[in-house]
């Protein structure tokens, strides 16, 4: 069965509600306008598409109506190469840029966290010694460069990069810094100030 259009407008302006209050908050140009005040909605940016897809099968599960939520999630990974699972609440601090091929899986985001990803990122969960899956934790700001992943029991602490093809599993706790390399044999650098301040992309104000 296709996707009926007349199935989900109920859904459309509460989810273009929450995109729009998203993209103000993304520091990226291809999110807002150029007076930086307004948010843009670019039929040709797939990033966007990625987005507001997520945010209506979200809507359409909130409302209990998984069917729905599938086939807009369905949609989403076939027309944007994307897995955002309408399960996971994403921060409203959220942005990506050329996300083909990313798996946003499950994971806790608390309400002031903020997410930044790229292709090929993932996060997902890693089962511990008694079968219980783990997932990590986002309390904070977390940028996650191509190819890279965050995987089982990490929490995000203040402004954390992952760097390009990264690969971090069960961590622990991670605060205010840039990671390098394949768990468990990481390099782990204290964040630059100067990094901080001079990103378009971070979207967690510390």
């Amino acid at each position: 069965m296709g996707l009926d259009f007349d199935e989900v407008k109920s859904y459309l302006d509460s989810a273009l509600e929450i995109s729009e209050e998203r993209f103000i908050l993304n520091k990226s140009k291809y999110y807002t306008s150029s007076d930086g005040l307004r948010a843009k909605f670019n039929s040709t940016h797939y990033s966007s598409h990625a987005l507001i897809l997520y945010q209506l099968a979200r809507e359409c599960f909130l409302d209990g109506r998984i069917d729905l939520a599938e086939k807009v999630y369905f949609l989403n990974v076939a027309t944007t190469a994307t897995d955002l699972y309408y399960e996971v609440e994403l921060p409203i601090r959220t942005g990506c840029d050329h996300p083909l091929g990313s798996v946003i899986g499950r994971a806790r985001f608390e309400a002031d966290s903020s997410l930044f990803f790229r292709q090929g990122c993932n996060i997902g969960g890693n089962r511990n010694e008694n079968g219980t899956p783990i997932y990590p934790e986002i309390k904070g700001s977390l940028y996650l460069n191509p190819r890279s992943s965050l995987i089982g029991d990490c929490t995000i602490l203040g402004i954390v990069v992952l760097g390009n093809g990264a690969y971090v599993k069960n961590c622990e706790a991670l605060e205010n810094v840039v990671v390098f390399g394949t768990s468990p044999n990481l390099t782990i650098k204290p964040i630059k100030e100067s990094l901080v301040h001079n990103s378009s992309v971070f979207l967690y104000e510390p």
